[in-house]
């Protein structure tokens, strides 16, 4: 593989503007290999491309669906990202065999728990309160909790000011 050669040529002297393209062009000739997209995720972290080295371990995770630090690396872009749903599952299925995924997934999932039973008691106390509903129904879609966020999608939806005027004209509400 000349392509990795200059790749890796590159790498040991820093020269990360040459090892980059060549990394990219060994994984479109060798497109199967998981260390290629590692190691190309590795150097774009280098040069601060974090959106690109986190498509690239996610490129890795599924050629190589068992190398659990390929996963955390891949989990970790995402949180840094603002990918905090796709975070939450790598770090959720991680958390049994890995005591920083576990912490990371618990740093995730307690505000989400936190904040869905703040917006769940303020709806006790305002249960026609839009936006109370709209918010859990996000809180609720980031937790996966589908059921949930489907029910207070669709409460806030039927509250909406203009909806709801016309759910009263078709008799409906």
């Amino acid at each position: 593989y000349p392509f990795l050669e200059k790749a890796y040529d590159a790498l040991r002297r820093a020269d990360y503007d040459t090892a980059i393209p060549a990394f990219e062009q060994a994984a479109k000739l060798a497109p199967r290999l998981p260390s290629i997209r590692k190691d190309l995720a590795y150097t774009l972290l280098k040069v601060g491309e974090n959106i690109r080295a986190r498509d690239q371990f996610a490129e890795a995770m599924r050629l190589d669906p068992g190398d659990a630090r390929v996963a955390l690396e891949y989990a970790f872009l995402c949180y840094e990202t603002k990918q905090e749903v796709e975070a939450r599952r790598v770090f959720l299925k991680y958390r049994e065999k890995d005591a920083t995924a576990a912490q990371a997934f618990e740093n995730i999932d307690r505000p989400l728990r936190e904040g869905i039973a703040r917006w769940q008691q303020a709806l006790s106390a305002s249960p026609d309160n839009f936006s109370c509903h709209e918010e859990l129904a996000r809180l609720a879609e980031q937790h996966d909790d589908i059921p949930l966020a489907a029910e207070h999608y669709e409460k806030a939806w039927r509250l909406r000011p203009a909806r709801r005027d016309l759910l009263l004209a078709l008799g409906r509400a």
